[in-house]
C-alpha cells in the first residue's frame, strides 16, 4: 500500500522527522477506545497498541488523545497490544462538539474524528428532516475545517421534494445537495466525484438516516449491518456503534459516526456566520463592527428580517447559536481562569514549603 492512501502528506512527514530519528513508526487510527487503539501503519500494516496513562494526563493539561484519523507515533512492541502511543501528530482538521453531561460542573469538548477533508451529512427525507438540525450540522462542519456536502437520502419517501430542495438551497448556498434512495439508485456513481484517493470523508447524520446503507454500497458488500426502522417512530436503531476508519478500494477512506441523540455545539462564535451567509453578508453593513444584531442601533440584519431579506426562522436560529457559541465561551473562560489560578496557589504552596525547608537548614 503507498503512503499516500492513508493521506500522509510532505506536511506530515516533516512533523515525524524529529521521532523517526528516534526510531519510532507513525500510522492512522482506524478504532480507539480509552485503554487502547488499532491502527495502520504508513505500509499498511495493521497494530494494536496500548494508550498509556501519561498521555490521559496530558489530555487533562491540553494534549491529544488518540481518536479515530489521527495520526499517531508510535513504538512498536515484542507481543499483540505491546506497542505503545508516544503521541498524536497535530491534527489538520477535527470535528468536535460539546460532550453530553459536564465534569466538575463545567462543559467538555469532545473531538469525534480527526483529518477529514469532506463531510457527508446524510438527512432522511422520511420524518428524519429537520431544517433547524442541518443548520447544526453545517455549523459543526464549517467550524472543523473540513468541506461539507449534504445528502437527502430516502427520497423515494419524500412527498414535496422539490420544496425541500429549494429550503436546502438556501441553507446551505454554495455547498453540493444530493438527493437519492440509498436502496434503490446507484449511489456509488453519484458519491465517487467526492471520494478522492488518499482523503477522508466522514459521515454525520441521526440514527436510522442510512449512513451504513451508504456504506454497504460503496464497499459493495454488507460491512456494516443495517436495521428495520420503525414505521411509527419513523428512525432505526443505532446501526453504527463505534466510529471506524474503513478504507475504500479506490485509496479514499470513509469513518461512519453513531447517530447523535445529542448535538451541542463547541464553535467559536466568530464561526457561526460561515453558517448564515445571507446573515453575515448583511452584516458587515452594519452601524457597528461587533454589532450582534439583536438590538444595536444601525442594524442591517435586523432591517432585513423586518423587510423580509431575512427569514425570521433564519434569523431566529443564528440568535440561538450564537448565543450558545458565547455561553461556551464564557464558561471556557471561566474554566481556564479557575485552573490557572489552581496553578498558581500550587506554584505558591510549593515556593513556601521550599521557603521554610531552606530556613530550616540555615538553622
Amino acid at each position: 500500500m503507498k503512503e499516500r492512501c492513508l493521506g500522509w502528506d510532505k506536511k506530515l512527514n516533516e512533523l515525524f522527522t524529529g521521532y523517526a530519528d528516534s526510531g519510532l513508526s507513525a500510522g492512522r487510527v482506524m478504532q480507539s477506545t480509552r485503554k487502547f487503539c488499532s491502527i495502520i501503519d504508513r505500509f499498511g500494516q495493521p497494530v494494536e497498541l496500548k494508550i498509556p496513562g501519561r498521555l490521559h494526563h496530558l489530555a487533562r493539561q491540553g494534549g491529544l488523545l488518540p481518536v479515530v484519523g489521527d495520526w499517531v507515533v508510535f513504538r512498536a512492541g515484542d507481543k499483540e497490544r505491546d506497542g505503545l502511543v508516544e503521541a498524536v501528530l497535530p491534527r489538520r482538521t477535527c470535528i468536535s462538539r460539546q460532550a453530553p453531561g459536564k465534569q466538575h460542573g463545567q462543559p467538555v469538548i469532545q473531538v469525534l474524528v480527526a483529518n477529514v477533508d469532506t463531510v457527508f451529512i446524510v438527512s432522511g427525507l422520511d420524518r428524519d428532516y429537520n431544517p433547524r438540525r442541518l443548520e447544526r450540522y453545517l455549523a459543526l462542519v464549517h467550524q472543523s475545517g473540513a468541506s461539507p456536502i449534504v445528502i437527502l437520502n430516502k427520497a423515494d419517501l419524500c412527498t414535496d421534494l422539490t420544496k425541500i430542495l429549494a429550503e436546502v438551497k438556501t441553507l446551505a448556498p454554495g455547498i453540493p445537495i444530493l438527493h437519492f434512495s440509498a436502496k434503490q439508485d446507484d449511489i456509488t456513481s453519484l458519491l465517487v466525484p467526492y471520494l478522492r484517493s488518499g482523503e477522508t470523508v466522514s459521515l454525520l447524520g441521526s440514527s436510522g438516516v442510512g449512513k451504513s446503507t451508504i456504506i454497504n454500497a460503496l464497499l459493495g458488500y454488507e460491512r456494516q449491518l443495517t436495521s428495520a426502522v420503525s414505521e411509527s417512530m419513523g428512525k432505526g436503531m443505532h446501526t453504527t456503534t463505534h466510529r471506524e476508519l474503513i478504507l475504500l478500494d479506490n485509496g479514499a477512506m470513509l469513518i461512519d459516526n453513531p447517530g447523535m441523540r445529542e448535538l451541542q455545539l463547541g464553535i467559536d462564535i466568530s464561526e457561526v456566520g460561515d453558517t448564515f451567509e445571507e446573515i453575515r453578508e448583511l452584516g458587515k453593513m452594519c452601524r457597528f463592527s461587533d454589532c450582534r444584531h439583536e438590538s444595536e442601533p444601525g442594524c442591517r440584519v435586523k432591517q432585513g428580517v423586518t423587510e423580509g431579506e431575512v427569514d425570521d426562522v433564519r434569523y431566529q436560529s443564528f440568535l440561538k447559536l450564537q448565543s450558545e457559541a458565547e455561553s461556551l465561551e464564557k464558561r471556557q473562560t471561566q474554566t481556564s481562569a479557575s485552573l490557572e489560578k489552581q496553578r498558581w496557589r500550587s506554584v505558591s504552596k510549593y515556593q513556601k514549603k521550599k521557603k521554610a525547608l531552606e530556613e530550616w537548614d540555615e538553622d
